[in-house]
């Protein structure tokens, strides 16, 4: 597609960029390289990482009006307004306490190195937010490009005040169907809900059948994505470098390194790693690798800390408390399984405290996270998840769907959402008495699936994404990064024209 030229006196739309942590500064900035050469925006970057700055005030892949980087606002700010605070939070709608309890560093999460207090926390909020409105009300942006908010909380107030103020947000949502992905104006996408809900009446068209062989096909491969990884790195010296780096890397002044020095970096780092090994143990020693011949529901425990559970589903993050709940719901002549999400080995596994508890439970069973996923789910007399790709399959093995949390596909009649507590018991009976499999549903289902997915793999894309970052901060060579940078856009060049023009059209649909 020809590249469109403004006028020279016309006033360019403008487009602020996310450039937020690891591999999504670069994932994005592939996305705009490719939409500048369709219409001639200007584009603000907000960076949140000194080290990718240095790398984004010397790229010439696009040309940045500004570049603007984030942290400014509240490094060394030391008061808050409480009555300013809430004036924000009238003004806008907000619920604010909900948004700083989505952040990992405020929450039960990675709180190793330091615990905030109120007032630090507020201190953060506050400049953030007078941060965002300022640039939100003087750059009025016909769009802000961003990942899915809810790895911290700087995205999500941004995503919040961008919805309040009526400006378009767009981001990569995941719908657990293989290799694609939907670009949506909001982080649930619900413009997929709402075509179900359109069309779930009044289908035409020819039924098709899906089962578990279609899942078994498609759904999404496991991408192994580390961060910090760098592949020029493999002599012993090089690592031992490299790490050294890494750990001055985390000691930039943001709120997420707050406490963090090398040496208890260090420390965190073998206390860790002598506590996986305990933890690992544990599971091996003391959780179930075969499954009974009898009837069951299937839990199965989300990784964490994870977005989807701190952002879309607040009121359900204590997975432990909420398996307790279940158990205590489910009918007397059925087991609740529970299984440990084999990612969560990644993120130290959770305490033994926590498994314990869980295996003190008399009518639930805990499985070892190898157990295969696909047997307990075919095996199952229904799932019960709280978001995410499980209940999706579970739909292609024809059970009731049990569900917490918000999902695209939480309109279909074989998903039951739970609103509070009370009714959680008899909608698990309802679902197990009543339960019916709608074959023209899953069959409508699928075909607004493909015809709204994109075929990208967005995943491995951010695993090459996290490539370039682990070079540019931890060997602070440009060329290097500007090299591999290049070599990524190549490799990924299909994927960022789909997504460039399928952002454009979607934007002007929407206006």
């Amino acid at each position: 597609m020809k590249k469109i030229i403004s006028n020279e006196n016309s006033i360019k739309e403008t487009i602020i960029v996310w450039l937020d942590f690891d591999a999504y500064s670069y994932f994005h900035l592939g996305v705009i390289s490719e939409l500048s050469k369709l219409e001639n925006y200007d584009f603000i970057g907000i960076i949140t990482r000194k080290q990718d700055m240095e790398f984004f005030e010397k790229q010439e892949f696009v040309k940045f009006k500004k570049l603007l980087y984030y942290p400014n606002c509240y490094i060394k700010k030391s008061i808050f307004d409480i009555n300013n605070l809430k004036k924000i939070e009238d003004k806008f709608g907000l619920n604010i306490w909900l948004n700083i309890f989505s952040d990992r560093s405020f929450s039960k999460f990675w709180t190793d190195f330091h615990k905030f207090t109120r007032e630090e926390i507020l201190i953060i909020i506050e400049n953030s937010l007078l941060f965002f409105i300022d640039i939100l009300e003087k750059e009025k942006p016909k769009m802000i490009l961003m990942q899915t908010p809810g790895e911290n909380v700087s995205g999500v107030l941004l995503y919040e005040l961008a919805k309040k103020m009526d400006i378009q947000t767009f981001m990569i949502n995941d719908i657990h169907y293989k290799n694609h992905i939907y670009v949506s104006n909001n982080n649930k996408s619900n413009e997929i809900s709402n075509e179900i809900k359109k069309i779930k009446i009044n289908f035409e068209g020819s039924i098709e059948t899906y089962d578990k062989e279609f899942i078994h096909n498609h759904s999404n491969d496991n991408v192994k994505i580390i961060s910090g990884y760098d592949p020029h790195i493999k002599s012993l010296s090089q690592k031992i470098k490299h790490y050294m780096k890494r750990l001055s890397n985390n000691l930039e002044p943001i709120y997420l390194n707050v406490g963090k020095t090398k040496i208890r970096l260090i420390q965190n780092r073998l206390h860790n790693s002598f506590e996986v090994k305990k933890r690992q143990k544990f599971l091996d020693n003391y959780t179930e690798k075969t499954l009974e011949n009898e009837k069951f529901l299937y839990f199965p425990l989300q990784s964490e800390p994870e977005a989807s559970i701190l952002m879309n589903t607040p009121f359900y993050t204590n997975q432990i408390n909420l398996v307790e709940t279940i158990a205590k719901s489910i009918p007397i002549n059925y087991v609740l399984y529970v299984k440990e999400h084999p990612f969560q080995k990644h993120k130290l596994w959770r305490s033994i405290d926590d498994y314990k508890k869980i295996k003190n439970i008399p009518n639930v069973r805990f499985l070892h996270p190898s157990v295969n996923a696909q047997e307990v789910l075919e095996k199952s007399q229904g799932v019960i998840t709280i978001s995410g790709a499980t209940g999706f399959e579970a739909l292609f093995y024809h059970k009731p769907i049990i569900m917490f949390g918000d999902e695209y596909y939480d309109k279909l009649s074989m998903v039951i959402k739970i609103e509070t507590f009370d009714e959680l018991s008899y909608k698990i009976q309802n679902a197990l008495t009543n339960f019916k499999f709608n074959e023209k549903e899953l069959s409508m289902f699928v075909k607004i699936l493909k015809e709204f997915a994109l075929p990208v793999q967005y995943y491995s894309i951010l695993k090459d994404g996290v490539l370039i970052s682990a070079i540019q901060r931890n060997q602070n060579d440009f060329e290097l990064t500007n090299l591999e940078f290049k070599k990524f856009l190549k490799k990924w060049e299909k994927e960022f024209i789909i997504l460039a023009k399928t952002i454009l059209v979607r934007s002007n649909e929407t206006n």
